[in-house]
């Protein structure tokens, strides 16, 4: 597993639906899941899930409220701040998207990143490749003459990324997304927090230690990530592939995760409906995949020998679930 590479391509992801925290796809690119954070002008707050008509194919399956994750029901109801996470179909979560989150939804394609180490220049050329304009500011000469290799259109500036005079020739304010991959927590906030107030719409840091992330999340930091985290979840995969995991996503620092499991006939679920089964632990079923087919169950939907199934569940459900299901 290369972590720049994987995280690189986890945030290439990201910023190409910039309304988006996080954004994981399953069955071939079928079925999507993602975060968003609600703001105060949120059309729904206050009202309990069971009163809100969502699109078809789609479930909200978590909420994520002051550090602590739910996994909603009927009488859930929304509140300003929560991150929540829809999944299902990917053409309807991009209607959830559409509806509700449009008003974020431009299209982001000037980035500047602050630090060009192996992360930095793996999304360079990522970014470059998906029509991005990119300016990079790295202290560090030969990192930049590296990167000046690699890139045909990309600019490499060779500079201090927290000279706000610099950051001012170089029109950085003119950019829709500032990306801090420093190798340093304390200056990565600080970049970002530069961004902020010189009015770029979204600003992503870098963070060695994870438990950072909350505290950034709380200065309006819109996307904090750890390497390690994201290389976790490629890990866990690897670790789980034997008890029937097909793919696995960590989120929030490891407060929930999204897994597709294979059903096979052994499997007690086999040939039940989803009314019928009480899962252990705190996850919920939001998607289905048989054969080239992605169903958003419903109570009295059956669940087949070969089907795929994609749940959402709290980190301490899922060996339990695991056990269960297979």
């Amino acid at each position: 597993i290369n972590p720049e590479m994987v995280t690189a391509q986890e945030l290439l992801q990201i910023l190409e639906t910039p309304s988006a925290i996080d954004v994981e796809d399953f069955g071939q690119g079928t079925v999507r899941l993602m975060e968003f954070k609600l703001t105060e002008e949120f059309p729904l707050l206050g009202q309990p899930l069971k009163e809100i008509r969502f699109p078809e194919g789609v479930l909200l399956v978590g909420i994520l409220r002051y550090g602590e994750m739910i996994i909603p029901h009927g009488e859930s109801i929304l509140q300003a701040d929560d991150s929540v996470f829809f999944l299902g179909l990917k053409e309807s979560v991009e209607e959830v998207e559409n509806l509700w989150f449009h008003n974020y939804n431009a299209f982001y394609k000037r980035a500047v990143i602050i630090g060009a180490g192996l992360l930095g220049r793996n999304l360079t050329v990522l970014l470059e490749r998906a029509g991005f304009s990119v300016k990079v500011i790295e202290k560090n000469l030969e990192r930049c003459e590296k990167l000046a290799n690699l890139v045909d259109k990309a600019m490499v500036i060779n500079g201090d990324g927290t000279d706000f005079d610099l950051l001012e020739a170089e029109e950085i304010a003119d950019s829709d997304v500032i990306i801090a991959l420093t190798d340093d927590d304390k200056l990565n906030l600080l970049v970002a927090l530069v961004g902020k107030h010189m009015g770029i719409p979204k600003t992503v840091v870098r963070v060695g230690r994870p438990e950072y992330i909350m505290l950034m999340e709380q200065v309006g930091i819109d996307v904090v990530f750890s390497p390690r985290l994201f290389t976790a979840s490629q890990i866990l995969r690897f670790v789980r592939s034997g008890e029937g995991v097909l793919s696995i996503s960590t989120f929030e620092g490891g407060k929930a995760e999204s897994i597709e499991v294979a059903i096979t006939s052994e499997s007690p679920v086999a040939g039940k409906q989803l009314k019928d089964i009480r899962l252990p632990g705190k996850a919920l079923v939001g998607v289905i995949l048989r054969g080239d087919e992605a169903i958003v169950p419903r109570g009295n939907t059956e669940i087949l020998d070969g089907d795929h199934i994609v749940l959402f569940a709290l980190p301490e459900s899922v060996s339990k679930l695991l056990k269960y299901l297979t």
